[in-house]
């Protein structure tokens, strides 16, 4: 299950914190944090008050209320309303609270912590956001992420795990497998995944989570608009700041999160094999055409065997394997085909002709004999690279 105010109250970093109010609230889900400090001072003020998200543990200092000491309940009332985790306030300006303030905690089950000044909010923030990662990589396992990619979970289990990340899925979702060819990626692989947590603004929009050295990311909106989920995509990419060399950036289509979240992963999973494949980027699954079909069916022995019989004879011919490789990678078309090539487009009709003789296929088309060669060489580019 998702962290709790109350497993939050047990972290070992985070002993000195205590709960003063709302021991009926423990249980309430945290899945970030908040900042109402100096300039919350006029927290009626909807520009600020939007910044605070449902079960967000909000900490403070209190300075905005050194001179109005009636701002703590109004701020706590406030809290509550919009459905915070808890409000953890520091002793340094106030060490007790009013009584009314404690009050209302108690009757609403809305857990207030106080802890003291030698206790940093840097070293909180830090305690608390590295565990809701943690949780989120329990959920986003490698184990639960091939599972999703094989189809083998079932609903109740895409349900549960839907339900128990640090993002509130909205209304639609869209996953995104990043995955860096060259080292500075690797290397920095372990940072993305923490310093995003640190970004209140993605939190809300956004998750990552690492899978087999590169990044799931999964994205959600309100709206099921591809210009949405491409605003927020370029806000993480600003963020994350990867290098772009040798870069696949890979996107599923937007699926309803609560039924689908595994299909979104999956989808964006093969954009990335196909991309990896043929050594482009697809970016988007609407885009790989064959390979919807041919990835998830590559390992089958009916595949398989349909790729041999093609492949086998040919592969050790470079000059016949590396023909009918650039005509399945440009589609069918000679002219590509030659340019890519380097040599007349009648050399090429002139090898097809000896291939489909060398393959006891004569009597084949052209158009028939691409089909076939085609997904071929795609089955063997997808048995290649895994």
């Amino acid at each position: 299950m998702a962290l709790t105010v109350k497993d939050i109250l047990q972290l070992g970093g985070l002993s000195k914190m205590r709960l003063i109010a709302g021991k009926g609230g423990l249980n309430r889900y945290v899945v970030s944090l908040g900042i109402a400090d100096y300039e919350f001072s006029s927290f009626a003020q909807a520009s600020e008050k939007n910044v605070f998200e449902p079960d967000m543990i909000i900490l403070s200092t209190l300075l905005f209320a050194r001179d109005e000491p009636d701002l703590i309940l109004a701020t706590t009332k406030f809290l509550c309303e919009i459905g915070a985790a808890a409000f953890a306030c520091k002793t340094t300006v106030f060490p007790d609270l009013p009584a009314e303030v404690i009050d209302f905690a108690n009757h609403h089950d809305f857990p207030i912590i106080q802890y003291d000044g030698d206790l940093y909010m840097e070293s909180i923030i830090f305690e608390i956001l590295d565990a809701v990662r943690k949780e989120d990589d329990n959920f986003f396992s490698e184990e639960n992420l091939n599972q999703m990619i094989a189809g083998s979970l079932t609903n109740a289990q895409i349900y549960a795990l839907s339900k128990n990340i640090s993002l509130k899925l909205k209304e639609y979702v869209m996953a995104v497998y990043i995955k860096g060819e060259d080292e500075d990626f690797q290397l920095n692989l372990e940072r993305y995944s923490k310093v995003f947590y640190l970004n209140r603004n993605l939190n809300t929009k956004a998750l990552v989570c690492k899978y087999k050295n590169g990044l799931f990311a999964i994205l959600t909106a309100r709206q099921n608009k591809e210009k949405t989920f491409r605003i927020i995509l370029d806000e993480l990419m600003e963020f994350l700041s990867p290098c772009k060399e040798g870069l696949y950036v890979s996107c599923s289509r937007i699926h309803e999160p609560y039924k689908e979240l595994d299909q979104c992963i999956r989808e964006s999973y093969y954009t990335h094999i196909a991309s990896v494949a043929e050594n482009r980027a697809f970016g988007s699954y609407d885009k790989i055409g064959a390979y919807q079909l041919l990835v998830p069916l590559a390992d089958s022995a009916v595949m398989k065997e349909f790729m041999t019989a093609l492949i086998d004879p040919i592969k050790e011919k470079p000059e016949f394997f590396e023909t009918i490789r650039q005509l399945a990678l440009n589609e069918g078309d000679i002219f590509r085909t030659a340019s890519s090539l380097k040599c007349h487009h009648n050399t090429i009709r002139y090898r097809i002709s000896k291939i489909k003789q060398f393959l006891f296929c004569e009597e084949m088309s052209d158009q028939e004999f691409y089909v076939n060669v085609s997904l071929a060489v795609r089955l063997y580019m997808l048995n290649e690279y895994k």
